[in-house]
């Protein structure tokens, strides 16, 4: 928010085009070649902008700002639905914002099982759909375990058909307290989807992230140029968003992206 230039090239662009020019800017600063990882070596690099390192001004405004001053909202976008990645996410995001919990947390529906469960999928049945939606029961069973941590205050869930969300919230100890529905695939809002929030006091929110965030062939043509072949390899394992709102004013202070980008043949890079 503090680069002035910067935010003015982002305005007005949908999230996946925000997300690319935000990996195009940093990658052109990063030196491949000071930061190669030998096959097999399961050593984590991290590349960014500005080498800020710890906690900062810039990067933690809660050592400025009193906690409660601030609200911040974190979404994770899962490229499958993986509970390991999403504690990843979520560790990750609370260390580069110095922070030990989010107010709110946001589950994207991941690519992988979005056709089975994602909004607009319809109610067939069949065995991918059952094991989609054991998926999302584990992924939310985690956020659950989360938010007693006291790491997250409430949490939601996105675009996932009215079926599955219903399951999940009936079978959850700990409520979803919102769900988003992104209306450029979904049109206008299920009507049974509509009565269920209001029935159940759940927030319903409107959004326009893609159903698929960062697409692998578009992440393998950014690498390209510094990797060469070796960019093939690549994908994105997680990607979180967290935006830090000062309360009461709804003034944006902080938008973020941490993406996790990993080699078939290794865990993390």
């Amino acid at each position: 928010m503090a680069d002035t230039a910067f935010r003015k090239k982002l305005a007005g662009r949908d999230t996946g085009v925000e997300l690319q020019i935000v990996l195009e800017d940093l990658l052109d600063s990063w030196d491949a070649k000071a930061d190669v990882v030998e096959e097999g070596n399961n050593e984590t690099v991290t590349i960014e902008k500005n080498e800020e390192g710890g906690c900062n001004k810039d990067t933690n405004p809660d050592q400025y700002l009193p906690r409660d001053q601030l609200k911040i909202t974190l979404k994770i976008f899962l490229q499958e639905a993986n509970v390991r990645d999403l504690d990843a996410a979520v560790t990750a995001a609370l260390a580069k914002l110095c922070t030990n919990r989010v107010d709110t947390l946001f589950i994207a529906t991941p690519p992988d099982i979005y056709p089975y469960v994602g909004i607009g999928s319809g109610g067939a049945s069949g065995v991918e759909q059952e094991q989609a939606r054991t998926q999302m029961q584990e992924l939310w069973s985690a956020v659950e375990r989360l938010i007693t941590e006291g790491k997250v205050g409430g949490a939601g869930l996105s675009d996932l058909n009215p079926p599955t969300f219903f399951n999940i919230y009936e079978a959850a100890e700990i409520k979803p307290t919102s769900v988003q529905v992104n209306l450029k695939s979904c049109c206008v809002v299920p009507e049974e989807l509509s009565l269920f929030v209001k029935e159940n006091g759940v927030t319903l929110l409107t959004h326009s992230d893609p159903s698929e965030i960062l697409p692998e062939d578009g992440l393998r043509t950014m690498l390209y140029p510094k990797l060469s072949g070796e960019a093939s390899h690549y994908s994105a394992s997680w990607i979180a968003r967290y935006q830090v709102h000062l309360k009461d004013r709804g003034v944006l202070l902080q938008k973020r992206y941490l993406v996790n980008i990993k080699h078939e043949n290794a865990f993390d890079h």
